[in-house]
């Protein structure tokens, strides 16, 4: 692949697997041996299945001695976050009242396109309950650790994923996005989280099929992963309406010269802290450098958390609407908060809130015609503790200035939102130890231009070091 793709461990790993330099067994073992070894320090994974996952390698192997390639991920090791269907694996979503559920009988689209590319599920990744929750933890799997600092959260919902990933189990891992969902565990454990433009990747379980913002994600070591990863994934389905479009193409060149791009240091939110702030700002300089001229502007659109906790919210008290007394008993506190505040709402509120949403789409699309990007901070402060209580008002630089999910997440809901594709890059570490990072966003459906210009940024920007990794894929 050009540009972007030269850097693919990904690719180079299937490749190697291809020409028959690597046994595919041998990458296994390796991938599980790690896995195993996440998880008993970081507690990353739901399930590992490596019985199935070396049966596999070993049938990849014979395949490939018999002279077939079986294709553009041939015998990459992966992992998939535990609210998504993998055949032959149960899907508890975090929760106690899962806890026994029975294996999935299919795969999703996303998950069966990269089998068919030669991919191998090693496992299930942590996440937290039916992925609701900014932090690192759910009732049925516990505390999801951060590699860089176990005081601090990992990120949430796709707990597992980023922190799976950051210790190098495997190179890229499937996760989704529907509140910052890929981009804030990417952000918190210095890996590289993608959201693509909303249907790109087929999400064909949603129940509200119109009304959805949940996209398939990617958390990845590398830029150059995800785009060898996206361009297996993608594509129509149809059984997913916001799917009826075409796969992305080729990658382009990653220069920036000559582009334009919008700086947003507050999506909604009080204020950014002052380390997030002057981090943001060399990501600033260093796409200038590339060649680019970044304007800052103040954000003037609606803030996203009011319509994103209407539209979230009322989606969770429609899963739970049947659900026994003693059963919402069970639930994490904040979820059940959310459901409670949602039976509040009236058909009027859902209403006002889908509207305030293609207000927002609107308005991000009206930047768009001026700019080709927009760079904002993945979060307004550095990581917070593991524990936070999420009853409690996120505090920068010694003021509290409201609820964590509206204060901490802004930038990210605001692209869940409008649909439009989003990459969390790394620029950093925090005092507190933990790793700081940026968002950069593209147009809708131009994924590979906006990984193109994010490669250029992590090659100024390189990620930081994880002193627990260290493993070689």
């Amino acid at each position: 692949m050009d540009g972007i793709g030269r850097e693919s461990e990904v690719a180079r790993l299937a490749a190697a697997h291809a020409a028959g330099t690597r046994r595919v067994t041998e990458s296994l073992d390796g991938a599980l041996a790690r896995a195993e070894a996440a998880q008993a320090g970081f507690n990353c994974f739901a399930a590992l299945d490596g019985a199935r996952a070396r049966a596999a390698a070993a049938d990849m192997d014979a395949r490939i001695a018999a002279g077939q390639t079986p294709g553009p991920l041939t015998g990459v090791p992966v992992s998939v976050k535990d609210i998504l269907d993998c055949a032959g694996l149960p899907t508890r979503w975090g929760s106690l009242l899962f806890a026994a559920a029975q294996p999935a009988a299919s795969d999703i689209a996303a998950v069966s396109r990269l089998r068919a590319a030669g991919a191998i599920i090693i496992g299930k990744t942590t996440t937290t309950e039916f992925a609701h929750s900014p932090l690192g933890s759910s009732p049925l799997n516990g505390l999801t650790l951060n590699p860089f600092a176990p005081g601090l959260t990992c990120g949430g919902s796709s707990s597992g994923a980023g922190t799976s990933v950051a210790l190098g189990v495997t190179p890229v891992s499937l996760a989704t996005d529907a509140g910052c969902s890929s981009r804030l565990p990417a952000a918190a454990t210095g890996t590289y989280g993608f959201k693509p433009t909303l249907g790109l990747v087929p999400h064909e379980r949603v129940p509200d099929a119109f009304g959805s913002f949940i996209h398939l994600g990617l958390i990845a070591r590398s830029v150059a992963d995800i785009a060898a990863t996206l361009s297996v994934i993608a594509g129509p389905s149809p059984a997913d309406p916001w799917s009826l479009r075409a796969p992305p193409l080729a990658p382009a060149a990653a220069s920036l010269e000559g582009s334009r791009v919008l700086l947003w240091m507050r999506a909604g939110n009080a204020r950014v802290s002052r380390e997030v702030e002057a981090a943001t700002r060399v990501a600033a300089q260093a796409l200038e450098r590339l060649g680019a001229e970044v304007v800052e502007e103040d954000y003037a659109l609606a803030a996203p958390d009011p319509i994103w906790s209407t539209l979230q919210q009322t989606n969770w008290a429609l899963r739970f609407a049947s659900t026994s007394a003693e059963d919402f008993a069970r639930l994490s506190p904040a979820l059940r908060a959310g459901i409670e505040a949602a039976r509040g709402f009236s058909a009027l509120d859902l209403m006002r809130a889908q509207v305030a949403r293609a207000q927002l789409f609107r308005g991000v699309q009206a930047k768009f015609a001026q700019y080709d990007f927009i760079l904002t901070p993945c979060l307004s402060a550095p990581l917070v503790a593991a524990d936070f209580d999420l009853s409690e008002p996120l505090v920068i630089d010694g003021e509290a200035v409201g609820p964590l999910r509206a204060e901490w997440t802004s930038a990210l809901s605001l692209f869940d939102l409008s649909g439009h594709p989003a990459l969390a890059v790394p620029v950093g570490l925090a005092e507190n130890g933990g790793p700081l990072a940026v968002q950069l966003v593209g147009r809708w459906n131009a994924d590979m231009a906006l990984l193109s210009a994010a490669a250029g940024l992590a090659a100024e920007m390189p990620p930081p070091v994880c002193s627990a990794t260290g493993l070689s894929i």
